[in-house]
């Protein structure tokens, strides 16, 4: 699969830095209060120093027969699975990892009717040397239990399962059976009040956004790596 770089994001940024608006790209991962727990365990120390983590998306299909949701078409949705529902798991690793300085990929495509990549594997370095993995899959029939997000330090780990029963757990020296944190379930949730409230606030108050606009080039950038890397069969970097 072939994706064109085009340069509609840096001008839209462009054009809207010109404006006297608010301009937000609205990320409700960035807003996740688990992930946001999970970043302030990790700089408290409660798993020593990060090793590596693993970001894991498994999306149902859920399309009726003879149906073609807009993410389907390339044209419209800019790629596939990557681009779409693993975005909002990009964008957490970044935030409790840092940013992602390069990447290699394996893509396939086993959902007939949709044009981009169903499934996708990647290796994610950061510039912090950590490496991570990073898994999307959108899944036709019934899967057992996965973990959304799995963070393994020196001195422990921290994992986080979405859903209705989801969880943070802390597992480390002090809590080997596992602490638990928070329900993920709420944080993810409250994510989106959270985030009409940052833009409010930001209109209302001038108040900065949790995260700037161009801060969001970050998943696009990763994904088009990811792209590239399936065409070259080697790393790839990110900002380059």
């Amino acid at each position: 699969m072939s994706v064109s770089r085009s340069p509609w994001p840096t001008s839209i940024l462009a054009a809207a830095a010109q404006t006297d608006t608010v301009f937000m790209i609205a990320e409700q991962a960035q807003y996740w209060t688990d992930v946001q727990k999970v970043r302030e365990l990790i700089d408290a120390g409660a798993i020593g120093k990060v090793v590596t983590a693993r970001a894991c998306f498994y999306d149902p299909q859920n399309v009726p027969p003879g149906a073609k949701p807009w993410r389907f078409e390339l044209a419209r949705a800019g790629g596939g699975i990557s681009m779409d529902g693993g975005a909002h798991w990009i964008r957490p690793l970044r935030m409790m990892l840092g940013e992602i300085d390069e990447v290699v990929a394996a893509t396939a495509r086993h959902v007939e009717d949709m044009e981009g990549e169903s499934s996708a594997r990647a290796l994610m370095r950061f510039e912090s040397g950590v490496v991570a993995t990073f898994e999307a899959f959108l899944y036709p029939g019934a899967v057992g239990p996965v973990e959304d997000f799995r963070v393994t330090g020196t001195e422990g780990e921290l994992v986080m399962e979405s859903g209705r029963d989801g969880w943070l757990r802390l597992y480390n020296s002090e809590h080997p059976t596992g602490l638990a944190i928070m329900s993920s379930y709420e944080g993810k949730a409250a994510s989106y009040g959270e985030e009409l409230n940052d833009f409010c606030c930001a209109v209302l108050d001038g108040k900065e956004l949790e995260a700037p606009p161009a801060y969001s080039l970050g998943e696009l950038r990763t994904g088009l790596a990811m792209y590239r890397s399936v065409e070259s069969g080697r790393w790839e970097k990110v900002w380059e």
